[in-house]
């Protein structure tokens, strides 16, 4: 561990970009100072829907502050086995009111080496990733739309979406859309603005507060120009 500890910073972009940037100077702690390479995080091992990869985080450390940073794609939540992606579509599905053996079935993962060949998420591991957003939702919508008028000052209110699960992906589209437009995030996706804000912590036991962890303005800083 370095001197000022480790936490985790999101980035988005490919390993290359991701490297070229630190090395660069461009990617920033935040206490302001400027992270510098310092070897990686352990190999993660995770489910796509292309099927398994392997992901090895690069970690930086501030010449500051020295704090080390794992620097967490953003496709990726903290200990969570599954991609970013296959979770949210899970997410989605359960918004749009498939019941939770229904959204697991549809959740289908490539099988590598068998073209056409695919399989489920298991039931319970869809239904805990449903429950625990569930039961932050409400909140999680509000911290949002506090956060709304910093990226889109002329955003409009948003609707209700007929449950807070539903409510807070409403919300997470909407912040989405005003960082899109004001940074220029070209296919910025709404998983990676929730790993962002959270520090890659949405799913986490205790979510941290969404405006404590980072800043709106940071989100460009950590993406591919």
């Amino acid at each position: 561990m370095a001197p000022g500890g480790t936490t985790l910073v999101t980035v988005r972009g490919s390993q290359e970009s991701v490297e070229a940037r630190l090395r660069s100077g461009l990617l920033a702690c935040w206490c302001g100072g400027t992270l510098r390479p310092w070897g990686h995080a352990r190999p993660r091992q995770v489910v796509t829907f292309a099927g398994p990869a392997e992901e090895v985080p690069r970690r930086g450390i501030c010449r500051d502050c020295g704090r080390s940073h794992v620097l967490l794609p953003a496709w990726l939540l903290s200990r969570r086995r599954y991609a970013a992606p296959v979770i949210f579509a899970a997410l989605a599905l359960r918004a749009a009111g498939s019941k939770v053996a229904a959204v697991a079935a549809r959740l289908r993962l490539a099988v590598p080496g068998r073209a056409g060949a695919s399989w489920s998420v298991p039931v319970s591991t869809a239904g805990s990733w449903l429950s625990r957003f569930a039961g932050r939702a409400g909140w999680l919508r509000q911290e949002l739309l506090g956060l709304l008028p910093l990226a889109d000052p002329q955003a409009r209110p948003v609707a209700a979406a007929g449950s807070p699960p539903a409510d807070a992906l409403a919300a997470l589209d909407a912040v989405t859309a005003g960082l899109c437009g004001r940074f220029g995030l070209d296919k910025l996706a709404a998983h990676e603005v929730a790993a962002h804000l959270t520090g890659g912590l949405l799913l986490a036991p205790a979510l941290p507060p969404v405006a404590g962890n980072t800043t709106l303005a940071a989100m460009a800083a950590v993406s591919p120009s």
